[in-house]
């Protein structure tokens, strides 16, 4: 079994993405209203209040030689209700509920945890044999109901809270249909397949109204998403399938779910059924030291920001769960050199500035009054456009190119270095250019052809 550590690595991102979101509170409005990402609610609240899917589809492509086989991993988060009770006076058995409660220096707020659970099928046989309908598999997935009871106790040991977990039950239809495909792939050993998986919630659900939200998504399935593993196969590209496969691809039909290629780039063993876009081979940026629960590119805001909460907000969000005080002491601890490094990294400056399938700038020219400019050639600035100070300082002065660029319409724009410039060799290292039009600039005889 090939194996799914980095597409793990993306899913885990992924099921708590929207989990708790910044200030990390429980009392902030934005986390009121949570469970929005990859929801699957039951069918007949879905139908009823028409907020929220109760199903999602994947549909992708394979190219299977013989032995094929897949393993299908449905993933979730099972909403888990915690409430802070209290002894009701003059009774021993009796307890009520609480918004709040101090316990020494403990606080302790009702909130909804999530619990991270998970299907697994294994080596299901693929085959590309012509048949007039799809092959399936179903399966029913039921996470069961639950309730803990954790006394809190004060410094002399007597009990003065509890706090209740309960988790509601939630039963899910699966499939998993193949069906071979009439197409030549890329590899002519090999035959076509496509490949659809359905997660159904099917759960009994009293809740029928938008005002009975919260109680239908304890009965939900939450941040769910599917890992595709296949043995002697390889997943295609969706969104940059091979050209004998593009019509194909573009038939398949997935309905709150984006499946892509996960693992080391260029691998096709694996994909992953997100419910959020990504691109192929998505991963986790080396400086993050950890998920934020909110958003994926904005590490180092988010880092900041935590570090400007006071006391008592902290207090309050290590309170609200154990996700949340595991953030806020990540981002108190972290160190200068660390939020150093998430302000922002180009992993490849060549890639970044030149696509593969054009010249570099650095090797590009433009034809000015007849007179190709290249790389090194010496130029006068003649701003003809002067919208600003710089263009005015800049007028007569002398440069010499360093690279001619084109814009997606393929209009030129020259990078030049000013010849006075004392730091302009760094410049040129940095790509800190001067960009002007070819209009704006005159061919001096040196470096000119």
């Amino acid at each position: 079994m090939r194996t799914t550590r980095l597409a793990e690595q993306i899913a885990d991102a992924v099921l708590y993405e929207g989990y708790v979101l910044y200030p990390y509170r429980a009392s902030a409005p934005k986390n009121r209203s949570r469970w929005q990402v990859g929801l699957v609610a039951p069918r007949t609240f879905a139908e009823a209040a028409g907020s929220d899917p109760w199903f999602t589809q994947t549909e992708c492509l394979a190219e299977i030689d013989r032995g094929a086989s897949l393993t299908i991993r449905v993933r979730c988060l099972h909403v888990q209700e915690r409430t802070i009770e209290q002894p009701v006076p003059g009774s021993a058995a009796e307890w009520r509920a609480v918004n709040h409660l101090l316990v020494g220096n403990r606080e302790l707020i009702p909130w909804d945890e999530a619990v991270a659970c998970e299907f697994r099928q294994e080596e299901l046989p693929l085959d590309a044999v012509p048949r007039e309908s799809p092959r399936e598999w179903r399966w029913t997935w039921s996470l069961a109901a639950t309730e803990a009871i954790d006394m809190v106790r004060d410094h002399t040991g007597a009990a003065v809270a509890r706090m209740v977990r309960r988790r509601q039950p939630v039963c899910a239809a699966i499939s998993v249909e193949t069906q071979p495909c009439a197409s030549a792939c890329s590899d002519q050993r090999r035959g076509a397949l496509k490949i659809r998986v359905r997660i159904k919630n099917v759960t009994p659900c009293v809740a029928h109204t938008l005002s009975q939200r919260d109680e239908a998504v304890r009965h939900s399935l939450v941040g769910t998403h599917a890992i595709l593993a296949i043995d002697n196969g390889a997943f295609v590209s969706l969104l940059d399938p091979p050209a004998e496969l593009a019509a194909l691809a573009q038939s398949c039909v997935n309905t709150h779910a984006f499946p892509v290629l996960a693992g080391p780039p260029g691998s096709r063993d694996v994909m992953l059924s997100s419910p959020i876009i990504l691109y192929d081979y998505p991963a986790v940026a080396p400086e993050s030291a950890g998920d934020l629960c909110d958003g994926t590119e904005i590490d180092e805001l988010l880092t900041l920001r935590v570090r400007t909460l006071t006391d008592a907000e902290k207090r309050e969000a290590r309170a609200t769960d154990a996700r949340a005080a595991e953030i806020v002491d990540r981002c108190e601890a972290a160190s200068p050199e660390a939020i150093g490094k998430l302000h922002g990294a180009v992993r490849s400056l060549e890639s970044f500035l030149n696509p593969e399938d054009e010249p570099s700038p650095e090797a590009g020219w433009v034809e000015i009054g007849g007179t190709r400019i290249r790389r090194g050639t010496q130029v006068r600035l003649q701003p003809v456009r002067p919208v600003d100070s710089m263009d005015i300082c800049l007028q007569g002065r002398t440069a010499t190119v360093n690279a001619v660029y084109r814009t997606l319409e393929d209009q030129p724009y020259v990078a030049v270095t000013l010849d006075e410039d004392p730091f302009g060799a760094e410049g040129v290292k940095y790509r800190r250019s001067l960009f002007f039009h070819p209009e704006e600039l005159v061919p001096l005889d040196r470096g000119a052809e």
